[in-house]
């Protein structure tokens, strides 16, 4: 029996990769976000003046995952678009002040706003004073030009509003600006994997990779972007970087199907299975991940455990691009099981 479903992998198997860009939420029917929210932010000082340019705002899940950054412009504002309806914290941090962390609960609402003071920290060095490495924010952060930071926002904005040719224009005008620019690198890349551009898309991602190190986002944008052109090592490579830094982000689920993607593109079902596993566990009404298990039980030998799959994977997306396919497959794999 297991040699007969084996057999029956190779004209199958080829539905395992189903492509899914990491920067989309997981949910509902594969690769469409099920959650289109916002946060605004304003950031003041304490006599109430607007804070400066530049200041680094955090946004992290209610367990203190990261989950995104941003600077403040000239009027001391910046925006979020969250990824997922559940509570989140913002936090101004700027070398000599601190603010407290501000509660955002978006379980039942799709807007959010933040008002952040910044207290002087007695007896800390004011900003001039900060060093490359001291505290949150980097000297390097603080060194990026403001006519950089407003092509970086303006791309922002164009993003948010689906305008991707604007997005573009202005993150590369930023970054001809100030080429050490980690976010507007990252923010770049996961525009051209939007556009399916997957090689401008690695190129801007591992120049962020290589200026920012520790930027998990990076890591999963450019592990997408290599599965497409089928650099399978690279892209595992790539998204288990990203995992090892934050295994709990919003994008975790979507990076964990990308390197199930990678592992069973190179035939390593084993290695592929835990991730998949995750996957399903976490998301049970994603389609493309219930496909992708199916796969695996399938390299297996388990056709009980890929019929399930299979089912499951119609029941979510009857008429989904694999529906046909899975319908041909389970009577055969029914049929092999019985040998």
């Amino acid at each position: 029996m297991r040699r007969t479903l084996s057999l029956l992998v190779f004209s199958f198997s080829v539905l395992v990769l189903l492509p899914l860009t990491v920067s989309a939420q997981i949910g509902g029917s594969a690769g469409h976000p099920f959650f289109n929210a916002q946060i605004s932010v304003q950031v003041r000082m304490a006599n109430n003046t607007a804070a400066p340019p530049g200041v680094l705002v955090e946004l992290v899940a209610e367990d203190q995952s990261p989950v995104d950054q941003a600077f403040t412009d000239t009027s001391g504002r910046c925006r979020f678009v969250p990824p997922a309806p559940t509570v989140y914290y913002v936090t101004a941090k700027f070398p000599g002040f601190q603010s407290i962390p501000q509660r955002i609960d978006l379980q039942n609402a799709q807007t959010g706003m933040a008002n952040l003071v910044l207290r002087a920290i007695p007896g800390a060095a004011p900003p001039a004073a900060s060093k490359e490495g001291a505290g949150v924010t980097s000297a390097s952060d603080l060194a990026v030009p403001d006519s950089a930071r407003k092509e970086f926002e303006k791309g922002q904005k164009s993003l948010t509003d689906k305008d991707l040719d604007g997005g573009i224009s202005h993150l590369k005008k930023a970054i001809e600006m100030y080429p050490s620019f980690p976010q507007a690198l990252t923010l770049l890349g996961t525009a051209y994997n939007e556009k399916k551009d997957w090689k401008d898309a690695q190129g801007a991602l591992e120049k962020a990779t290589t200026i920012d190190t520790k930027n998990a986002s990076a890591f999963f944008q450019l592990g997408a972007a290599l599965n497409q052109t089928k650099d399978y090592p690279g892209a595992q490579k790539a998204l288990s970087q990203g995992l090892t830094l934050a295994p709990d982000a919003p994008e975790a689920s979507a990076a964990q199907y990308e390197l199930a993607r990678a592992y069973m593109a190179q035939n390593n079902w084993k290695e592929a299975e835990p991730y998949a596993a995750k996957v399903v566990a976490s998301q049970p009404d994603f389609a493309a991940g219930r496909l992708l298990m199916g796969n695996i039980f399938l390299k297996k030998g388990d056709g009980n455990g890929a019929i399930h799959e299979f089912q499951e994977y119609l029941r979510i997306d009857p008429k989904g691009p694999a529906a046909d396919q899975i319908k041909e497959m389970i009577p055969k794999i029914q049929a092999a099981t019985k040998k």
